[in-house]
């Protein structure tokens, strides 16, 4: 059953006892992950994220191997990791060994893009668990790995390797827009010397409605709309999301500390 192939063995499903499991698994490693780091110094940290990127790596590597020599797929959708999420694999390398705007891109994506697209996975797995049973590598590679993505975010905002501000926002975009440009010209090659793939490639979602997407959004924003909508929404969301949340939680502090004096 580990390594049975998609839809082999019943799948687990999304909102399951299963799912369920896995969640709680990978919040009480993430849990204890942050309290044996809740010391550390930014050196000790940097060391932690190159650890985690070397994982993070063995686990994506682990996954192509599967799917090349196990699942016979040959369909980019599988392989390739040019995903919002697979961005963690460059940013790491970029946050552990790089110096400058490049140290730069990595923080800042590991810091939120890392932290919510992690995060996001963890609630809705769409790519794993309505095909793969619980007990599978696919499940528990998926886990761990955006696991490790909110670990490593949520290590660097607590630890304060990294701090937020708001025109950092331009490094998350570049990242993320070049990877979405990159893409969707490779989606819309590999198609077109393919057309007669059972599904379309559609590497970061910029090409069509991403999976398990619940409303038809390429349909409704169309072919040249669409595209520049993901993109940006990936771009700058996330980013959005944690400098927001950072802020609020700034001010709670501040109004806690007024009423201590």
């Amino acid at each position: 059953m580990f390594f049975c192939l998609p839809y082999a063995v019943e799948p687990c499903g999304m909102y399951t006892v299963g799912h369920l499991a896995l969640f709680l698994l990978t919040v009480l490693l993430i849990g204890t992950g942050l309290y044996l780091c809740r010391q550390m110094s930014e050196e000790r940290v940097r060391t932690v994220i190159r650890a985690v990127t070397a994982l993070l790596w063995a686990l994506e590597i682990w996954k192509i191997v599967f799917v090349l020599a196990v699942t016979g797929s040959r369909n980019p959708n599988d392989f390739v990791p040019l995903y919002y999420c697979s961005l963690v694999l460059y940013a790491g390398l970029f946050a552990s060994f790089a110096k400058g705007a490049l140290r730069r891109f990595g923080d800042v994506f590991l810091a939120t893009g890392s932290l919510i697209g992690g995060a996001c996975f963890l609630f809705f797995p769409s790519t794993s668990l309505p095909r793969y049973p619980f007990f599978h590598l696919i499940s528990f590679q998926s886990f761990l790995l955006h696991g490790a993505m909110v670990f490593v975010g949520l290590l660097m905002l607590t630890r304060r390797v990294y701090r937020i501000t708001l025109r950092d926002i331009w490094s998350c975009a570049i990242l993320v827009g070049a990877t979405g440009v990159i893409s969707y010209v490779f989606n819309f090659a590999w198609n077109k010397a393919h057309p007669a793939q059972q599904i379309a490639t559609n590497l970061m979602f910029v090409s069509n409605n991403f999976t398990g997407c619940p409303v038809d959004l390429y349909g409704f924003l169309g072919p040249i709309v669409y595209p520049i909508f993901m993109i940006a929404v990936q771009a700058f969301g996330p980013f959005l999301l944690v400098y927001w949340a950072t802020l609020l939680c700034r001010l709670i502090q501040e109004k806690k500390s007024k009423k201590t004096i």
